[in-house]
């Protein structure tokens, strides 16, 4: 889910993932208009406005093995990194969809993950993402909100929403990777050979583990003050989410470590310096020791 400041003018970004008959699609929209929601304003009945569609579209140079990191492009494109992007195979018109790592104007598109299958020379390459910007009267109040966007796909009119949240922070991850492999030497065994910075591991166990179990605890990630009190436990995530997905790693291994990781996230909820406070809270007083627990502040005027 999306996070926009409060009072922004963020841009939210969505793709027409959709499914029809059971089937999970995606497909190259145009004519594409958008219904904002937000807390300021929740009438559902709001107007469509216009949405801006990735307008990148070219062809492949030559082709292309399963397996590689990046394809030649025809000519010169604008590349959006951790965009998603639509190839089209020319011989069988096989359709994947790939996000690319690096962003500029650049001939040769690189991937975040290795072509699944063979590409062919002249296959189609179009930009599939499409955005609308929020305005500040908008985004003036916290909460739930979402964007519904409405686009022909494949020749045919399609909704689907963009849940979003607005919020007067936004959480930092603030676990890094030095000190992910200082406190657990072991990670550069287990972690792919393509994460070189460990950014994509931090980042997986982040969305995979650590956000739902705050959520299962009650806790928006948002609303954490002390990121930095997340760090052993995310560090023990992060370690554990990788090993689960290790094909060589032994089963008492992994046990040990669901053992540390289960230990570290309850010494986490019990300490006292976890802060965190609901996003209306403007100006929260300190909180004094005494229960264990997550700490909520309150609003003083």
């Amino acid at each position: 889910m999306q996070r926009v400041l409060v009072g922004s003018t963020d841009t939210i970004l969505s793709y027409p993932r959709l499914t029809a008959d059971g089937i999970v699609t995606t497909g190259v929209p145009s004519s594409a208009t958008a219904r904002r929601v937000t807390p300021q304003v929740p009438d559902a009945s709001t107007a469509y406005v216009a949405a801006t569609v990735d307008s990148l579209s070219t062809t492949t140079q030559g082709a292309h093995s399963e397996g590689g990191d990046s394809v030649t492009l025809a000519g010169a494109v604008t590349i959006v990194a951790g965009r998603r992007y639509l190839i089209t195979d020319a011989s069988h018109g096989k359709a994947i969809v790939v996000v690319a790592s690096r962003g500029g104007s650049l001939s040769e598109m690189w991937l975040q993950e290795p072509l699944p299958c063979d590409i062919a020379n002249g296959s189609t390459v179009k930009g599939i993402a499409v955005t609308v910007a929020l305005d500040a009267t908008q985004t003036a109040e916290p909460g739930a909100g979402y964007v519904l966007f409405r686009a022909t796909v494949d020749g045919v009119v399609r909704e689907w929403d963009e849940p979003l949240r607005v919020v007067r922070r936004i959480t930092s991850v603030a676990l890094t990777p030095t000190e992910l492999t200082q406190s657990y030497p072991t990670i550069r065994q287990i972690a792919s050979s393509s994460d070189l910075t460990l950014e994509e591991a931090i980042q997986a166990s982040w969305r995979m583990v650590m956000v739902p179990a705050l959520a299962a605890r009650g806790i928006l990630d948002e609303d954490v003050l002390t990121d930095d009190v997340l760090v052993p436990m995310h560090a023990a995530a992060t370690l554990l989410h990788l090993a689960r997905q290790w094909p060589a790693a032994p089963t008492e291994f992994v046990d040990r470590l669901a053992a540390s990781y289960e230990q570290i996230k309850q010494t986490t909820w019990d300490r006292i310096d976890l802060l965190t406070a609901p996003q209306d809270v403007l100006t929260p007083d300190v909180p004094t020791p005494g229960s264990q627990g997550p700490r909520f502040m309150r609003i003083t005027r």
